[in-house]
């Protein structure tokens, strides 16, 4: 089941997307670097479309749309608990985000991936278009995607 996030999950949702983030195999430093980047706060859940995939009550993966303009919004996070990954939950929580940002009127969903998402976001039909600096990481360069929502 996907449903809105809570404002009150923000700090367990911050959590899931550090360990998500880990399971790559990063080293601490680098993980301590993308810390302010992955947390979440409650303000941010309140102001951002957040939803979060369920088994029950346990969360196991939770995805963010931005607001970019009138037309594109980033998906701000996607993020799977580790042992998760490679299940179909990515697949199923990129469709929902795809058809939220559909209905709320947004022509294009643009994603700022880590490499190691590059495969995934490619075979869900993401078309890569460049790349983006990293917040966390100075010099760093993340692949840059674009999906059609006209589609």
């Amino acid at each position: 089941m996907i449903r809105a996030a809570l404002p009150e999950e923000a700090e367990l949702l911050g959590a899931l997307a550090f360990r998500s983030k880990a399971h790559w195999g990063y080293t601490r430093e680098f993980m301590e670097a993308c810390r302010a980047e992955l947390s979440i706060s409650p303000a941010y859940v309140a102001q951002h479309p957040t939803f979060v995939l369920l088994r029950g009550d346990e969360p196991l993966g939770f995805y963010t749309l931005e607001a970019l303009n009138s037309t594109g919004v980033e998906l701000g996070h996607l993020f799977v608990e580790p042992a998760e990954i490679g299940r179909g939950l990515g697949r199923a929580l990129l469709a929902h985000a795809r058809e939220e940002a559909r209905a709320r009127g947004y022509r294009v969903l643009v994603i700022q991936g880590d490499p190691h998402a590059t495969p995934f976001y490619e075979a869900c039909g993401a078309r890569r278009v460049g790349e983006k600096p990293s917040a966390s990481i100075p010099g760093r360069l993340l692949p840059l995607f674009e999906l059609d929502l006209s589609r």
